[in-house]
C-alpha cells in the first residue's frame, strides 16, 4: 500500500527532493500527499534553476517551492520517508532512529539497486538525467506497490 505522505529528502531540498516532489505528482494517486525537505536546506532557498526549468519542461511550476530544513515534526508527519542516498538513510536513522520503520532509499523503495547522485553545480545534461533517473525510479516504485495490491 502507498502511504498517504510521503516526504521527499536531500540535502539542500532546491535539486533532487523538490525535482521528486514534482514528479511524483504526476504519478501517484490523487489523494496523496507530497512534500520535500532538505537536511542541511538553508530554509527560503528557491529551486535551483536548472531543476526548475527541468520541472517547466514537464508542466510542473516551481517557482513557489522555498526549501525546508528537515524538522522533526516533518519527519513525524510522514508516512514515508524516502532518501535520495543510503548515506542519507542511514544520518536519519542514525538520529531519529523512531521513524526507522518508515525512513527507505528511494531506489531501495523501488526495489532497485540504485542511488540518485547529487546535480549540484552540474550542467543543465547532468539535471534533465538526474530528473529521468527519479522519475523511472519512482513510476518503478509505484509499480512495485501497485503488483502487491
Amino acid at each position: 500500500m502507498i502511504s498517504k505522505k510521503i516526504l521527499f529528502v536531500c540535502t539542500g531540498n532546491t535539486c533532487r527532493s523538490p525535482m521528486a516532489e514534482g514528479l511524483a505528482r504526476l504519478y501517484f494517486p490523487e489523494g496523496v500527499e507530497i512534500f520535500s525537505a532538505g537536511i542541511q536546506a538553508l530554509d527560503g532557498d528557491p529551486v535551483s534553476p536548472y531543476a526548475g526549468q527541468i520541472l517547466q519542461e514537464r508542466g510542473i511550476d516551481s517557482r513557489q517551492h522555498r526549501a525546508a530544513r528537515l524538522q522533526k515534526d516533518t519527519l513525524a508527519a510522514a508516512g514515508l520517508i524516502l532518501t535520495m542516498t543510503k548515506a542519507q538513510k542511514k544520518l536519519l536513522v542514525s538520529i531519529y532512529p523512531e521513524y526507522q520503520d518508515k525512513i527507505m532509499q528511494l531506489g531501495e523503495w523501488a526495489g532497485l539497486d540504485k542511488e540518485i547522485s547529487d546535480p549540484w553545480l552540474g550542467s543543465l545534461e547532468t539535471y534533465r538525467l538526474c530528473a529521468e533517473e527519479i522519475e523511472e525510479t519512482i513510476k518503478a516504485g509505484i509499480r512495485r506497490y501497485q503488483e502487491k495490491s
